[in-house]
């Protein structure tokens, strides 16, 4: 055969296939707020989610970034032949056994690289069940409808080089996802990895699905669609640091050069807000002031206000 032939330059190719998620971006965001919501009993402290990185790429480079040791836990589905990975880093890993025995959230020890015990493995064992929990219901949210097979834990490493879950030209989808818990900022990585074969197989499953639904219940499909569309609606929210409240006359006197002071506990105080109807706000949840990376943030010190989300659960059922 010819070095420049046909055949040969075809199978020299590495061709990345797509996701075949319908939106892997509203997965990737419904998942980071699933995590927020199951982790936060496990480790007794507000937790902050922030996907960094969605992708499709060959099983051989999603393993490249893998660090050692790492809390690794094999992904199975019922039906799918093959299997993902949940990667877990070490110093997420450490903060997690910390916070379950018991650690003190206020408090950001450094990390010890070091092999992970028996006990570890078991805590960071309902970490890893709870994490693909959430990346269940973030599919069920894709796909309005929960999953036939939910997505279940196949056994616990802390080595890549023992990791054998997929050809390293299999195609995966990768959920990179920054975590950020406790007021002392403990931070981590987890990565998701699912092969495009076993997304195939819930895709399927979902559209087995759609097409059992009567013909009178179409507008059903159409709705779940426009609640999709909904929730990636952009929402403007305001972090007030705080509010002064003067008379007419002092507010209208004010110029160049005058010092408005702001107490010392305002920045353990900022109010994030959403503007409403009429000129009125709600406060959806309360934060302080710190900063992350470089750059000043807001980091909540609490659930949002549940009755917010409930009045807007509300809005998108009516709609």
């Amino acid at each position: 055969m010819a070095s420049g032939g046909v055949l040969a330059r075809k199978l020299k190719q590495q061709g990345i296939a797509r996701s075949p998620l319908p939106d892997s971006e509203f997965v990737g965001q419904a998942f980071a707020r699933q995590i927020e919501k199951v982790l936060r009993p496990l480790v007794k402290a507000p937790v902050g989610a922030m996907v960094i990185d969605a992708r499709t790429v060959k099983v051989a480079e999603a393993l490249q970034g893998v660090p050692v040791p790492a809390m690794l836990c094999l992904v199975s589905m019922e039906g799918a032949k093959g299997q993902g990975l949940l990667m877990i880093d070490g110093d997420l890993a450490y903060h997690l056994v910390d916070l379950m025995l018991g650690g003190d959230a206020g408090t950001a020890p450094m990390p010890i690289a070091r092999t992970f015990t028996a006990i570890d493995m078991a805590l960071c064992a309902l970490a890893q069940t709870a994490v693909l929990g959430a990346i269940d219901e973030a599919l069920a949210a894709a796909f309005g409808r929960p999953l036939d097979a939910p997505l279940q834990s196949a056994g616990q490493m802390q080595d890549i080089g023992q990791v054998r879950f997929a050809a390293p030209h299999v195609d995966v989808m990768v959920y990179s996802v920054a975590l950020d818990i406790g007021s002392a900022a403990r931070a981590g990585v987890l990565n998701l990895m699912l092969p495009l074969g076993m997304l195939d197989v819930v895709c399927a499953s979902m559209q087995a699905k759609a097409d059992q639904v009567p013909q009178g219940e179409t507008a059903d499909l159409w709705r779940v669609q426009m609640r999709r569309a909904a929730t990636l609606a952009p929402v403007v929210l305001d972090a007030v640091l705080h509010t002064q409240r003067m008379s007419v006359d002092a507010a209208l006197a004010l110029k160049v050069g005058d010092i408005i002071e702001v107490p010392a506990a305002a920045v353990a105080e900022i109010q994030l807000v959403i503007d409403q109807r009429g000129g009125r706000r709600a406060q959806l949840a309360a934060g302080r002031l710190g900063a992350y990376r470089g750059a000043k943030v807001v980091k909540l010190d609490g659930p949002p206000d549940p009755r917010v989300g409930e009045h807007v659960r509300r809005a998108l059922r009516r709609s």
